[in-house]
């Protein structure tokens, strides 16, 4: 078997029309379809290649929030663009939306700005670095970012 790509990541939310706005509205994702499949409400995007990139199910009402000590989703990263202004151009979306940024930084291979959804599931907004930068010696990944001024 060899994997050919990344098919979609489905994210589990607690209310699915809180978390609606941010995806759909805040990050400009295009809703493709609303559906309850065996009966837990869904949100599916797509960013035009495939049926869905990113889907959201909803939990439901108790369910807790995004926990950062245990096992699951660290973040789900977007590409922006191809230079510093879309990002810049993202900050100042999110910026209008009310949105808190958590941190911008520099990766040896992407500038990003990470931000919250509702439930506190962490979501990076990136562009890429140069890829002769990265692509030829990749052991770079895991160094410590630097912080970045956008």
């Amino acid at each position: 078997m060899k994997i050919r790509e990344l098919g979609h990541v489905v994210l589990q939310v607690v209310d699915l029309d809180r978390s609606l706005p941010f995806y759909r509205d805040t990050l400009g994702l295009p809703l493709v379809s609303l559906g309850a499949p065996r009966g837990r409400r869904m949100a599916f995007f797509s960013l035009g290649a495939k049926h869905h990139d990113l889907a959201l199910l909803e939990l439901g009402p108790g369910a807790g929030p995004n926990d950062h000590s245990r096992a699951g989703v660290f973040h789900v990263a977007f590409k922006v663009g191809d230079d510093i202004e879309a990002l810049r151009e993202a900050k100042a979306r999110i910026d209008a939306a009310g949105v808190p940024v958590v941190r911008v930084t520099e990766h040896v291979t992407t500038l990003s700005l990470y931000v919250s959804d509702p439930d506190g599931i962490t979501v990076e907004l990136f562009i890429d670095t140069d890829p002769a930068t990265w692509r030829d010696h990749p052991h770079p990944l895991g160094e410590l970012a630097k912080p970045l001024v956008l």
